[in-house]
């Protein structure tokens, strides 16, 4: 007995309905969560935070010939903590390059409110068009994205993660190109100091007239953004950053802040999050040496940049998506990792198991990349048999996307 046609097609095409209209709750159910916690953890009290503090604050001392940097305050809080005194848990103090001021100095010539709104609209298109730019095209993975806790986080707080998402994505999908990425990843290296890893990208794809371009355009940038300013605060900056740095060391969700929290000498902490990213940046130049290896070197090497990093945000972990669209645009559920941070938004300093949650996070990422079907095997003796073997086993756990 054969099935009408009409009752054979009619079937699937509700099933597909209802998975599409239960896709639609679960994403809005996801943005409605984080929302709410949004609203009961960080605006009563940190409401564009960063932005005030660190950009909009920073453009009106240019505007008036003033020095935006503030390293004796930093000296003094690092003093203290030496001291085995106490230090304020949160402050908001330009120390961003000298290019990144001047580029917060048009937000500086508009209302605080205006300013505000128009920053966070700059944001959220930033993330979008990162993303986009990196090869995802499914709408759900954008909304999962923009319902992460770290992005949400970001926002609220006037942080600049999501341009370093867009200027990733410019270099990426321009690479084959010279001035394109160059400018986009000395942009980026220039803006937060930290993603330095991405000239280690170029190194190993052979990428070695951009990675020059790159130091020329990072130094020459440099160079003249201090002189608009009077070259205010340039000899004391990387003091500067020392300070921030031992200040806030305990601080975050970074690998150093988690050893040191466990009881780790500092000095040892710094030395085993610098031996776990040069781990990684090896395997970004191992996958760099296989045809279409790009994509798997290119996220290990966002990710070796938040483990080397002293200090580590929560709303830094927007930076995780990078790896995840290049090894996997399409729906999967490494999409919804992210989000599991909102189960614990301001991890305690000092309980373990809740800082090394955040650490798993990454973890799970780094052997996503390493384990995704668009990372080729290893050929290297036994091991790279056992590779190929896990990588199997991972494909097949993946669920069929269209």
């Amino acid at each position: 007995m054969t099935t009408p046609v009409g009752r054979a097609t009619r079937r699937p095409l509700g099933v597909r309905r209802l998975a599409a209209l239960a896709w639609r709750v679960a994403v809005c159910t996801a943005i409605a969560a984080s929302a709410v916690v949004l609203m009961i953890k960080v605006l009563p009290n940190q409401f564009m935070f960063d932005f005030n503090g660190d950009l909009y604050g920073a453009g009106h001392a240019i505007l008036g010939g003033h020095d935006p940097y503030h390293p004796g305050y930093l000296a003094g809080l690092a003093a203290i903590k030496r001291a085995g005194g106490a230090t304020p848990s949160g402050f908001a103090l330009p120390v961003y390059p000298a290019p990144m001021l001047l580029a917060a100095v048009p937000f500086s010539l508009l209302p605080d409110t205006l300013a505000c709104l128009l920053f966070a609209v700059l944001m959220v298109a930033a993330m979008v068009c990162g993303l986009r730019l990196l090869g995802v095209r499914d709408w759900r993975c954008i909304a999962l994205a923009l319902a992460s806790w770290p992005f949400l986080y970001g926002l609220a707080i006037g942080n600049l993660g999501p341009a370093l998402v867009l200027g990733i994505g410019v270099a990426w999908r321009f690479r084959a190109r010279l001035w394109t990425p160059a400018i986009a990843i000395a942009s980026v290296v220039v803006a937060k100091v930290f993603p330095w890893t991405l000239l280690i990208w170029l190194l190993v794809t052979r990428r070695f007239r951009t990675l020059g371009l790159v130091l020329l355009i990072g130094t020459v940038g440099v160079l003249a953004a201090w002189a608009v300013i009077g070259f205010a605060g340039m000899s004391e900056y990387p003091r500067m950053l020392s300070n921030l740095s031992f200040v806030e060391r305990g601080a975050g969700v970074s690998l150093i802040a988690t050893l040191f929290g466990a009881g780790v000498p500092g000095a040892v902490a710094e030395m085993v999050a610098l031996g776990a990213a040069a781990l990684l940046l090896f395997a970004a130049y191992r996958f760099a040496q296989r045809p279409n290896g790009d994509a798997p070197a290119l996220g290990l090497t966002v990710i070796a940049a938040l483990t080397a990093s002293p200090i580590v945000w929560p709303h830094y972990l927007v930076l995780l998506f990078v790896p995840i669209a290049l090894t996997s645009p399409t729906l999967s559920p490494m999409w919804f990792t992210p989000l599991l941070t909102a189960l614990l938004p301001t991890p305690n300093p000092h309980s373990l198991p809740e800082m090394l949650f955040w650490i798993a996070i990454e973890a799970t990422v780094v052997v996503h990349v390493c384990l995704s079907p668009r990372a080729r095997k290893v050929t290297v003796g036994g091991g790279g048999l056992r590779l190929r073997r896990l990588r199997a086993v991972y494909e097949r756990a993946l669920p069929a996307t269209p």
